[in-house]
Formats: structure tokens, sequence, C-alpha cells
């Protein structure tokens, strides 16, 4: 059950910083933005946990980001499935991702850790969920976006041309 929740915490991350990546450092801003907006609001941080809650949580993402930009780059399944990798290769990527993940994990734990002096239990707990409230509301806000745009294309096709 415990590595269920760590798998399913990291994919929320992973999701996130997809997103994030695909877009320009201004788009990052906004989404960065909207986050600390949508956090505060749905873990009612008071500005005094949120001055503490902030720095932590950063540390942490950052550490997520980093694994992110390792995975983009070394476990790309069709960069990795062309590669014909020897065995002794295969064996030293898959020992530095299990590296990597352990520092993800332990970084996941120290900011758990980190929080309990900051966020009463109730909140630290609830930032799981939030994270994957905030990975969907995202999702529905590129969703909108995109179907806005689909339907601006299909009414600028019916005005005439001149």
């Amino acid at each position: 059950m415990e590595m269920n929740k760590n798998t399913v915490f990291c994919l929320i991350a992973f999701f996130s910083f997809a997103i994030c990546m695909g877009q320009s450092k201004e788009d990052f801003e906004k989404i960065k933005t909207l986050k600390v907006a949508y956090f505060t609001e749905h873990l009612d941080l008071s500005s005094q946990e949120a001055e503490k809650f902030w720095p932590i949580y950063n540390a942490h993402e950052s550490v997520q980001l980093d694994m992110y930009n390792y995975m983009k780059k070394n476990m790309n399944p069709r960069i990795l499935k062309g590669a014909n990798l020897s065995e002794t290769e295969a064996a030293k990527k898959l020992a530095e991702y299990l590296e990597k993940k352990d520092k993800e994990e332990s970084s996941l734990q120290k900011m758990f850790k980190a929080l309990k002096g900051v966020l009463p239990a109730n909140k630290a707990l609830a930032l799981v969920h939030v994270e994957e409230g905030f990975r969907r509301h995202l999702m529905s806000l590129y969703r909108k976006n995109r179907s806005g745009q689909k339907n601006k294309e299909k009414e600028e096709e019916k005005l005439p041309k001149i």
C-alpha cells in the first residue's frame, strides 16, 4: 500500500510537470500562480502557514522537476527501445534510475517531516489530495482552452473570406 501511495504521488507530480514543461516560461509562471492560489484555498492556509509552507514545498518540487527532466532525457521508451543497450549498460541505467527514485522518495519524506511543525497533520495529509485536485483542475482548464480554440477556429471558418 505504501508503494501505491508513492507511485500515485509521483505520477501526479510527473503529469503536473509534464504540463508545465510543455509551456513557455510565461505560461509556467501562470501555472505556478494558479497552483499557489489553488493550494492556499484548498488547504485553507493562513498567511503564516503559507509563508512557511511554500519554501518547504518548493524544495521538494525542485527534486520532482529534476526527476522529470531525468526521465525525459534518459528513460524515454522510444530512445531506450532503439538504443540496444547491453546487459551491463541496462543494469547501470537501472541502478541510476533507482538512485534517483530513492532521492525523490527521500525528498517526499523530508518534506512531510518538515511540514509537521508548519501545518496541522490534517492539512499535511490533505496535501496529497490537493495536488491531485490541482492536476485535474489544470487538465480541465487545458481542455476548456483547447475546445475554446477549436470553437473559435470553426467560427472563423464560417466567416466569409475577403
